[in-house]
This record gives C-alpha cells, structure tokens and sequence, in this order.
C-alpha cells in the first residue's frame, strides 16, 4: 500500500510542476529554459520509477490472486503433494536385499493357497446313522465308498462320514428308559442324533467306529450337507411297533419323524435323506415278509415320515429290484447285501440324492447302468 500511494503522490507532483511551469511561462517573459530542462529531468525520473511501481503492482496482484486459488483447492494441493510421497515409499518397498527375496520366494513354493468359498462348497459332506448295511462294510466295496465312487462319476466330490453300527435300530426297546444313558439305553437312533445335537456325549460310542467317526464329525456339523438314516432291518427283527404316539421313540415311522426333527433343528441347511429296509429272505415261513408286522410293512411305513417332513426318501425293499427270484444274486445270508448287492444299492442312494424329489419315496429309476 505504501507503494501504491507513492506511485500516485509522484504522479500529482508531475502534474503540479508541469502545470506550474506552463502557468509561469504565460505570466512571465523570462527565459525559464534551463529550469524547465532540470523539471523535465525530474519528471523523466518520475516516470521511470512510476513504471517499476506499476510493474512491482502487478507482480503482487498475481501473487495475491494464486494464493486465494491455492486456498480454494486444498484437495488438489494435498494430491499433488502426496504423489512424490507415495512414488517414494514405493521405491523404497521395492528395495529388498537378496536374502528377503530368497525367503520370499520359499514362502509362496511351501505355503498352500487358500481355497475359496466356491472350492469349498464343492465337496458334497454327508453323514449316516444306519445299521449293518452301512456300517459292516467299511472297505472299497463297502457302500459308503460306492457312494463316493458314483458321486465323482457324476462329477461331484463327496466324503461319507459313516457313523452307521451293525445290529441297530431306529427305535428303542419298549422297556428301554429313554432318559438313562440318554436316549435309550443302546445305540439306536434316537442316541445317534442326541449325541448329533450334543445332548449326549460321543463317550457313549467308546468302542465302535462310530466313535471316531462322530468326534470327526461334531465340530463341523454346520457343514454338513446331507444326513442319511437308514434303518428298518433290525425294527422288523424286534418286532417294534410300526409307529407309537405315546412313546414315539418305540415306533418304527414316529421315531424317523422324531429324529428329522432333531436333525432339521442341528443342521438346517442339510438335506435329508430316509432309508428303509433292503428286501430279506432267509425266514423260513415267507409270510413273515407281510403280514401287520411283516418287513413289506416297515419298508411301506418310510413313506409317511418323507412326506410330513418334506425329506427325500428311498424304498430299497421295493424298488431296487431285488426279490425271491433273485435274492441269492445280491445277498450274502439272505438279508445282508453282497458286493453286488452294495454296488447297487449305492447307485440308488446316489441317484435319489441328485434326482429325488422331497416329500416322496424315489422310484426304481437310477442314473446308472447295471450289470446284467
């Protein structure tokens, strides 16, 4: 400002001595040449300095004028100014002496990559609560490994945990108390899905294959996909009430009902999956096939349970082909399934998981071919 002010007192002087002068010369005769040659010398210098102060007026104009600019944009700035910053740290990460790259280098060979959510969904979990069907055979031709085997031939990946143990039931016996040693005093399946829920304890099956299995198997069962329970053989052998409303543990149909119910609740995302009895032959009077208890009953009774719960459900006494005139070609003792017999009843069980429809009893028609 005080640059500005001295800019316009010289330009006012300038005007006052130039007036002066011209208002002299008309007044006076006198020869004012030299004094008007020294005030033109003073307002030559004048001028000059005026022009410095203009330009000097200008420069701080524009300065002024940028730093407003810079203040209105202060994003802008700070971007600009974090560019060098980040190219910096980026050099300076890059830097690494031969013994990091080394290391680095085993890490990524030794450590594995973590599988994705959609690599993990892909393995089918399945879990059996089942009798001797599933549980006496555990090798290659067992029906647990079949089950595998047709599974990856349909494209799928599937791990059996088989919990199934030969001699059991779906009931309990009708003098069992169902609240000593949890849910009925032996392994039925009113015990397997009470220790499924972890109302009772895994102890109770110290002893058995089951035992390894279900301790495998607690601490994921939020994974599980499918649960299977196959049961009806040893229900027929017992003679158990076909279904009980009192007691519905000691009912053959009110017992599956009871244990989807568990299931449903423990794991909720699974499908589940009711079996019946496979077809049995070694009774020496064949009415005992039919009859009010006969084992056509107990396979027929599957139906009303897989349709109240909406649950696939599969009928292996009618519908895997097997009967009187056959028998001796897929069973080994009149009511345990050969190899063959294995093999078979495990493309039923696979075909009814990827084909069946919940609340019915699959039919006869499987995705495989059978030997003839």
């Amino acid at each position: 400002m005080k640059r500005i002010s001295k800019l316009i007192c010289s330009v006012v002087l300038a005007t006052a001595v130039l007036g002066g002068a011209v208002l002299s010369g008309c007044a006076q005769s006198t020869d004012y040449t030299e004094e008007i040659k020294e005030y033109q010398a003073k307002l030559e210098a004048l001028s000059a300095e005026n022009e410095e102060l203009r330009t000097q007026l200008s420069l701080l104009t524009q300065t002024t004028e940028s730093a407003e600019t810079e203040a209105e944009t202060p994003a802008e700035t700070t971007a600009e100014t974090e560019v060098p910053e980040t190219q910096t740290a980026s050099a300076e990460s890059s830097e690494t002496t031969p013994a990091e790259n080394q290391e680095s280098a085993e890490a990524s060979q030794t450590a594995p990559a973590p599988e994705s959510e959609e690599e993990q969904d892909d393995v089918i979990d399945i879990l059996v609560f089942g009798d001797s069907i599933w549980g006496n055979y555990r090798g290659e031709d067992g029906v647990a490994a079949r089950v595998e085997y047709y599974f990856a031939e349909k494209g799928y990946e599937a791990v059996v945990y088989n919990a199934a143990i030969g001699g059991t039931s779906a009931t309990i016996d009708a003098d069992d108390n169902e609240w000593d040693l949890g849910m009925g005093a032996d392994a039925s399946l009113a015990k397997m899905v009470g220790i499924l829920e972890e109302s009772i304890s895994v102890d109770q099956l110290i002893g058995k294959e089951a035992y390894h299995v279900m301790q495998e198997v607690l601490p994921m069962k939020n994974e599980i996909d499918v649960v299977i329970m196959a049961y009806g053989m040893n229900d027929f052998l017992k003679q158990a009430e076909l279904n009980s409303s009192e007691r519905p543990w000691t009912g053959y149909g009110t017992a599956l009902k009871k244990a989807v119910g568990v299931v449903q609740r423990v794991c909720p995302e699974a499908e589940i999956l009711l079996i019946g009895p496979t077809y049995g032959s070694y009774f020496s009077n064949g009415v005992l096939n039919m009859g009010d208890k006969g084992l056509f009953n107990y396979a027929r009774v599957v139906e009303q349970p897989v349709n109240d719960c909406g649950v696939l459900g599969m009928d292996p006494y009618n519908n895997m082909g097997i009967d009187a005139y056959d028998a001796d070609e897929y069973l080994e003792d009149g009511v345990h399934l050969n190899a063959k017999g294995r093999d078979l009843y495990a493309k039923h069980v696979v075909s009814c998981l990827l084909g069946g429809h919940k609340g019915q009893v699959s039919g006869n028609s499987i995705m495989f071919e059978t030997e003839e």
